[in-house]
């Protein structure tokens, strides 16, 4: 009776530890639609993933729009080329993003969005990932953020910790995290500094349980990123890692699911 108690209790466990984990849209659902498009962001509602990550820049005209790099010239079709910075949201809007090598026409009239089109897309049905690319857009982020009524759907990530303490004195509530590659026990250090709710690291941290216990004990949650092979899937859920953000997010909540 008594070892059966014990393996109900570790099976117990084990369930919660897997259930905490948050699965993450990386660029929307960006393994079959293009990257922070309306279609891969409608692709990730639609599996039921907890949140779909995007990217903000400003332009030349102060909007924000949904892109990763500072320029069109990776993600835009027909070699459309310009940095956003330097363009207007009217010339941004006129690009397309289709990814026609990888995608075909599938896509071929996808458009650069604006985060307001995008909060207004997952509002009441899926959480967002902020992650900001430049410094000056705090304000307007959070102005947008209040306007439709999302911050409770919202967690705003940046590797810009100057860009975190910004939205830190602006708003004192409003869930963050901080996005760094390597990190360690300083991090949760800086990390604590401008309140954040949680750090997101990249393949050149070692997580462990040991790490994640720390980094709870410091009352912070860890997110992955960005995870697409099925192993390291099984791997970080067994774990018990806060977040996980992948192209394929469908892989890993099956993989969540079975475990």
């Amino acid at each position: 009776m008594k070892k059966t108690a014990i393996l109900i209790l570790l099976a117990l466990t084990s369930y919660m530890v897997n259930a905490q984990t948050k699965i993450i849209a990386h660029r929307g659902f960006s393994g079959i639609a293009p990257e922070n498009s309306l279609s891969a962001f409608e692709k990730a509602i639609e599996i039921g993933a907890e949140y779909f990550e995007l990217d903000i820049h400003k332009t030349k005209d102060d909007s924000l729009v949904v892109i990763h790099d500072a320029a069109v010239d990776r993600t835009a079709s027909e070699n459309a080329k310009g940095k956003i910075a330097e363009m207007t949201y009217k010339e941004l809007s006129a690009v397309n993003i289709g990814n026609p090598s990888k995608f075909g026409d599938q896509f071929k009239d996808e458009k650069i969005i604006t985060l307001r089109e995008a909060l207004a897309l997952a509002k009441g049905k899926i959480k967002v990932c902020i992650e900001i690319k430049v410094y000056g857009a705090e304000e307007e982020v959070i102005r947008t953020i209040n306007e439709l009524g999302v911050n409770d759907e919202v967690i705003i990530f940046s590797f810009y910790y100057p860009v975190l303490a910004k939205i830190r004195s602006l708003d004192k509530n409003i869930p963050i995290l901080y996005l760094i590659s390597a990190a360690d026990a300083t991090t949760f250090d800086y990390a604590n500094v401008i309140h954040a709710n949680a750090i997101g690291v990249g393949s050149k941290t070692n997580i462990t349980k040991e790490f994640l216990a720390e980094a709870h004990q410091a009352g912070l949650e860890v997110w992955r990123w960005t995870v697409d092979e099925e192993e390291q899937m099984k791997e970080l859920i067994g774990l018990g890692i806060d977040g996980l953000i992948s192209n394929f997010p469908d892989k890993a909540m099956k993989i969540k699911k079975e475990m």
